[in-house]
């Protein structure tokens, strides 16, 4: 009889520390999941509600810059310049603003610089044109004046601007 309470005790404290153990063990096994599908997923970049910008310097026929992008959650201001003195507007309708995803973007506003056909002779004058927010995930960007509307003359175009680099202030 002895031997049997002792082999009942030690059958009980067996399988009460076996079940004491995994069940301290499963929450951290638990834990260490959900970090590494944590760690995988990519993490989404967002916009604040301030300007982040980034300097681009792409040219356009060696005239006209595309110096600076700058992104809201509410929009993107591009900031350009011509080198030579030029007689510069902007084509609100004519205007195409893209990302690599295929996504477009509205016109919102020029600053600077006159809708056309209204021109304005600039040289090293700096004018920014708005869009609507280009997306966080966008890694480049097309700008490009429609050679076919109304008023182009001269249409620049940018094409595959990297944003992918940037570092955004």
């Amino acid at each position: 009889m002895n031997h049997n309470i002792r082999s009942y005790l030690y059958y009980f404290f067996c399988s009460t520390f076996i079940l004491f153990f995994l069940d301290c063990s499963s929450p951290q096994v638990v834990e260490t999941e959900q970090l590494k599908a944590e760690e995988s997923l990519p993490k989404q970049k967002a916009w604040n509600q301030t300007s982040q910008c980034c300097s681009l310097h792409a040219e356009f026929l060696g005239v006209v810059v595309l110096n600076q992008v700058c992104v809201s959650q509410t929009e993107t201001r591009l900031e350009l310049f011509t080198k030579e003195s030029k007689l510069v507007c902007v084509l609100k309708e004519g205007m195409v603003f893209k990302d690599d995803k295929g996504n477009s973007y509205s016109f919102l506003k020029s600053v600077g610089v006159d809708l056309c056909p209204k021109r304005t002779r600039m040289k090293n004058t700096p004018f920014s044109i708005y869009f609507d927010s280009l997306s966080p995930e966008a890694k480049s960007f097309d700008l490009i004046e429609n050679k076919n509307a109304k008023h182009a003359h001269k249409p620049w175009t940018f094409e595959k601007v990297d944003v992918s680099e940037c570092k955004w202030n």
